[in-house]
């Protein structure tokens, strides 16, 4: 939100640390458009469902990436890789990891901050009128994520993204368990000092208890993991989730030294060897 595939100083950068780390690695940065401006508002104004249907179609036409692949999101960016997952997954992610996703939802949408103080007025226009309008749901990324713990029925019945990649509806849809499962490793960074994320617990899947703003449900008590709608609980039984923080960090906020070590060295810098992906 608020940044592209491609600025030299936050992703670009992201990207030349990782291509220099791993001798020979081939990185796709994913932009959603046609061009870094189109990429921009994409992160605000849009579909979500219909952006991981793109991505879905570019992953699978991309020939270097035909036998499986490392994944990290940022921000929103890890909510939408794992809907990839649990939706398509093909080719196959093999270590998905989220840095600052907000993967149970907001209880309270994010400010805007962009350079195109355009996009800022309009998305702020649109959320005035309710993030569970139609029209809003349809058109503001930020509002389809967004989880109220003062109104879950509504939030139930009228968000089109999270609550349905999450299997929050009363039809589950078993092919995102099944998928989600295939995965080597889940790493979930939370950043310590978040204030942009709330609450902050959802970035390990963790969120308000109904009709609470300040009671954090642990994952483990959650009905999402105990009945294990998308396979959490079957991939933390096996080993394969983990749960690690960002130190004395606001969100977003870290060092290209601490990301080499603490993401590409353990979670990138490995080769694919499950059968799933020879």
């Amino acid at each position: 939100m608020g940044d592209t595939c491609c600025y030299f100083f936050s992703m670009g950068a992201v990207k030349n640390e990782i291509e220099s780390k791993i001798p020979n690695i081939y990185v796709k940065s994913i932009m959603i458009g046609y061009d870094m401006a189109e990429d921009e508002i994409r992160g605000f104004i849009g579909n979500a469902n219909d952006e991981v249907d793109q991505v879905c179609q570019m992953l699978k036409s991309d020939p270097k990436l035909q036998h499986g692949f490392n994944a990290v999101g940022f921000s929103q960016g890890g909510q939408f890789l794992r809907g990839y997952v649990e939706r398509c997954n093909d080719p196959p992610v093999h270590n998905l990891i989220t840095m600052g996703g907000q993967h149970q939802g907001v209880a309270d949408i994010p400010n805007c901050v962009t350079v195109n103080e355009t996009i800022c007025t309009y998305v702020e226009d649109l959320l005035a009128f309710g993030a569970y309008e139609y029209y809003v749901q349809e058109s503001i990324i930020q509002a389809q994520y967004f989880k109220d713990p003062m109104e879950i029925p509504n939030y139930l019945a009228s968000s089109i993204y999270i609550a349905d990649i999450n299997n929050e509806k009363q039809v589950k849809n078993e092919t995102y368990k099944q998928n989600l499962i295939t995965l080597n490793q889940f790493v979930m960074f939370k950043f310590e000092d978040d204030t942009v994320v709330v609450p902050k617990e959802s970035e390990w899947f963790e969120f308000f208890e109904e009709g609470s703003t300040s009671i954090i449900v642990p994952l483990e008590k959650s009905v999402l993991y105990q009945e294990d709608w998308i396979g959490l609980r079957t991939l933390n039984e096996a080993g394969k989730l983990k749960f690690l923080t960002v130190p004395n960090a606001e969100h977003m906020q870290f060092s290209l030294p601490w990301f080499s070590q603490n993401v590409i060295t353990p979670f990138l810098n490995v080769s694919i060897q499950s059968p799933l992906y020879k």
